[in-house]
């Protein structure tokens, strides 16, 4: 009589479980490679799309928003000159470029230069205004005086303006014709290609 304690000599047991200890860890590697094949492959596509993106072809559309509606007045103060009330008056007969950003916000920082380095070879042909939302004249001012910014920029502290254009994220620029008219918007940071491109789009430069 044979005791079920002792082992017992079972070949085909034997080799089932030899299958199972070779094949298990070849099944786990597999899915591993398919998963960092499929994280290659992700890291490939995302390349591809940023090399498209930045690239002078991909600039067809950087506006948005070409309603063609009136623009919505506003009168609000001067950041840098007192006194002064800059409303879309102000600006009549002219394009106009309407740039909403922050002392805080980061990628307002980084395109600044460059709105700044398109605004001074129009001569006023095409006017820009800047408008610094949800933030302090005095950090506004403290910014605008290391970029050298020339351009006129109205104070906006509790972003009733951008409430008022359905802005919910800086930055943002509006593109506004000579008669008043949205021509479309820019949803955040301007690089030099997509800012000449807008420009070309909405003004024809």
């Amino acid at each position: 009589m044979s005791n079920s304690l002792e082992p017992t000599d079972h070949p085909a047991a034997d080799n089932a479980e030899a299958v199972a200890l070779t094949t298990t860890p070849k099944r786990w590697l597999t899915k591993r490679r398919l998963v960092v094949v499929g994280f290659v492959i992700a890291l490939v596509a995302f390349a591809i799309y940023q090399g498209v993106s930045s690239s002078p072809n991909a600039e067809s559309n950087v506006l948005t928003g070409r309603s063609g509606a009136p623009a919505i007045n506003f009168s609000l103060p001067s950041v840098t000159t007192s006194h002064r009330v800059l409303s879309l008056s102000t600006f009549q007969g002219r394009p106009l470029v309407i740039n909403f950003w922050a002392s805080w916000c980061v990628p307002c920082r980084t395109e600044m230069p460059l709105l700044e380095k398109a605004y001074r070879p129009e001569g006023g042909k095409v006017a820009f205004v800047g408008i610094d939302t949800n933030d302090t004249p005095a950090a506004a001012r403290s910014f605008l005086a290391k970029v050298h910014v020339s351009y006129p920029v109205a104070s906006d502290t509790k972003g009733n303006l951008a409430a008022k254009y359905g802005i919910f994220g800086l930055p943002t620029t509006i593109f506004i014709s000579a008669n008043g008219k949205v021509l479309g918007r820019h949803i955040g940071e301007f690089f030099a290609n997509t800012l000449s491109a807008a420009l070309s789009q909405a003004f024809g430069k």
